[in-house]
């Protein structure tokens, strides 16, 4: 049976409230900062139109450049020529990146190495409301619950309020806060 990651983190959430904080499930204390951005991160840039149309023009006139010098059949260099324009046309005329895009102003919660200093970049970033937000403040340090890595499962205790992951943990990206950072 695979579980998804929300059946483990509500799995994990009963065991930690029904049987406390154990030895098993504490981790110790961890700085922590909250900041807004993309819980799953930022897709890559997907070029223009005329970046993709000239990819794939420059791949298809290699492809059949090579075939030539190679000695290859002129029929197939055809077919491979035209098939290079079609598709060129194609990736031409396409529409925006289909990629999803995800929200980019999520409250976020970024948990740093136990030893984390000026400038250490955070070891998973998860999903929070804007009420914890709001209660855990800029920066500070909780007692960290469960596993704090990318698509673990896990919780941190602020003074008596546990603040539980909203969205599996990522790893750090790019324009991410480094902690200590203003």
């Amino acid at each position: 049976m695979d579980l998804t990651w929300e059946d483990r983190q509500r799995a994990f959430q009963a065991k930690v409230l029904t049987e406390g904080v154990s030895e098993e499930f504490a981790i110790g204390v961890r700085p922590y900062r909250t900041f807004v951005g993309a819980a799953t991160g930022t897709p890559p840039p997907a070029g223009s139109r005329l970046e993709r149309a000239l990819i794939v023009v420059i791949a298809g006139a290699a492809i059949a450049a090579t075939l030539v010098l190679l000695g290859g059949p002129r029929t197939i260099v055809a077919v491979i020529a035209g098939l290079t324009g079609g598709v060129a046309m194609f990736t031409g005329l396409a529409g925006p990146d289909p990629r999803i895009r995800h929200d980019l102003d999520e409250q976020l919660l970024a948990i740093y190495a136990d030893r984390a200093g000026i400038g250490s970049v955070p070891i998973c970033v998860t999903a929070i409301s804007g009420e914890e937000q709001i209660r855990l403040g800029e920066e500070g340090f909780g007692n960290v619950v469960g596993s704090p890595r990318p698509g673990g499962t896990l919780g941190v205790f602020i003074d008596d309020y546990l603040v539980w992951a909203r969205t599996p943990p990522r790893g750090n990206r790019k324009g991410d806060p480094s902690f200590g950072q203003i």
